[in-house]
């Protein structure tokens, strides 16, 4: 880079622990997904990539003067606000996917649209790091089973197929989420933009290889469950690839996909030398040099933007931590009973829940005049915490070695009632060793707000936060069906008749 380029350049480093040390949570929580996670390990490959172009394009970056954008700032904001909310909702998969995009709005705000030309691809790898693609799953495991069924009854092997699973005469096949292909297709996504930035002038041939790196990624995966069934098939499912087919995959994805992709990769490239996206940002650079802003003015625009970053985790941090309430004085409890009930009984449970380090799990049981008894269970939290939490992976409605989910679905209730609540999440749960069926009613409360969904109860209770106030409850009702009583008809009934006579305050 010639030296007239040379002009005021940013100290990397600086900015580079000034992210690292602000975001130090999600970084570990990126490294413990990456070390841990079984289709993320490609991570630290992705972040190596990032750093290269990064490298590649330093000197370009150092030479950008500032050029503050109010759309690149706008962007910056709306990006702080979802990521303050993430944090205080402990969203991990939105924090995590919101980082890259902070730091490059950061950057726009800064420097301007040429930031963007030369940072926005190689910080955007991360995205194909982040953990937003395992919730793809679902999708891709079915497009497989619909791809297989054709491949099957193409070469004459008989299936049976129903939802996700594959049979066929030699045994039965469960298309997983680890054969969904979705850590292959992550791969595939990767690669092509990170090309494309080195060898390719412009976008629209890096569009086309990232789509076709699409393609071949699952074409990949569809030939591999395929290749695994037919080897099933052949070997009458006495092969170790059919238990053990990790090699297998990569071995596919390598020949099916990664090879045609190079090659399709090569002939892309022009062959009259044009420019790469890194080149022509240096020759604009060289052509439209402008006189540098003033020193107080480039200080202002970084000072601006970076502290706008900051407030992020200062407020965060200040609000959930500092002043937040502890809320000793909450102690909740069971109802008293109405006129038509009797109650609670405490030792008379009909279900119960498992929450983890909940601070109050309150129980008991209401019979009323006719003789219906209803449940009421209560997992409370005063102040929640890491590991400590109202909604948690590790929270279930049921244990799975006792009890078996056969329905569930979202209903509305009468809005009439004690409980402040107006819809619920409706479970039908059958016991494995007694072959009796429960009802239950479930829903969470923050506040005086209730809701059955998990992400409201998250967001909600992320926004409360920032106000110091992280307490929350699980609130559900459980009631026996009748044998005879197919459909809980019974049981529903009494949920309406509890809800309407009793009032919860909590």
């Amino acid at each position: 880079m010639p030296s007239e380029l040379s002009g005021f350049k940013p100290s990397v480093w600086i900015y580079l622990t000034f992210f690292l040390l602000l975001f130090l949570p999600e970084w570990l929580e990126f490294f413990e997904l990456w070390y841990s996670g079984t289709i993320y390990t490609h991570g630290f490959l992705v972040l190596a990539a990032s750093g290269y172009l990064l490298f590649q394009v330093r000197d370009s970056l150092a030479s950008l003067e500032r050029r503050p954008s109010k759309l690149g700032f706008a962007v910056l904001l709306f990006f702080c606000a979802v990521m303050l909310v993430a944090k205080a909702a402990d969203i991990k998969t939105i924090r995590l996917l919101c980082l890259p995009f902070l730091i490059v709005s950061w950057g726009w705000a800064i420097w301007g649209p040429r930031f963007l030309k030369l940072a926005a691809i190689p910080v955007g790898l991360l995205i194909f790091a982040s953990p937003i693609w395992d919730d793809m799953s679902p999708i891709f495991q079915a497009i497989t089973v619909f791809v297989n069924g054709l491949l099957l009854d193409a070469v004459g092997i008989p299936a049976d197929i129903h939802e996700l699973y594959i049979t066929i005469p030699a045994g039965t096949f469960f298309v997983a989420g680890g054969c969904s292909g979705v850590r292959y297709l992550m791969v595939g996504l990767f690669l092509a933009p990170f090309y494309g930035f080195l060898y390719f002038p412009g976008y629209r041939r890096t569009v086309a290889l990232i789509a076709i790196a699409a393609l071949l990624s699952m074409l990949a995966n569809w030939i591999r469950v395929f290749g695994i069934i037919v080897i099933g098939h052949v070997t009458d499912m006495q092969s170790s690839i059919i238990e053990d087919h990790e090699a297998f995959g990569w071995l596919t994805f390598l020949v099916f996909c990664l090879i045609p992709l190079f090659f399709i990769a090569r002939w892309l490239e022009p062959r009259n030398n044009s420019p790469t996206p890194l080149e022509r940002m240096e020759a604009k650079l060289r052509e439209h040099q402008q006189p540098a802003e003033g020193a107080a003015t480039r200080r202002g625009t970084v000072t601006f933007a970076s502290i706008t970053v900051l407030l992020v985790p200062v407020i965060f941090y200040s609000q959930t931590v500092l002043f937040e309430e502890r809320n000793e004085g909450w102690s909740p409890s069971l109802p008293a009973a109405a006129d038509d009930w009797r109650g609670p009984l405490r030792f008379a449970t009909i279900w119960s829940p498992s929450f983890v380090n909940a601070d109050f799990s309150l129980s008991g049981t209401y019979v009323s005049d006719q003789l219906e008894r209803v449940q009421l269970q209560v997992e409370a939290y005063r102040r929640q915490a890491q590991g400590k939490e109202l909604v948690y992976y590790r929270n279930s409605l049921f244990d799975d070695s006792e009890w078996n989910l056969t329905t569930q679905r979202s209903v509305s209730v009468p809005q009439s009632n004690g409980f402040g609540v107006d819809q619920v999440t409706e479970s039908e749960l059958l016991n494995l060793e007694t072959g009796r069926r429960i009802l239950v009613w479930s829903w969470y409360r923050i506040g005086e707000f209730s809701s059955p969904s998990r992400v409201k109860i998250k967001i909600f209770g992320g926004l409360r936060s920032l106000s110091g106030k992280s307490d929350g409850s699980f609130v559900a009702l459980a009631a026996e069906c009748d044998h005879v009583d197919a459909g809980c008809v019974t049981a529903r009934a009494a949920f309406e008749k509890f809800l309407r006579d009793m009032e919860l305050s909590l």
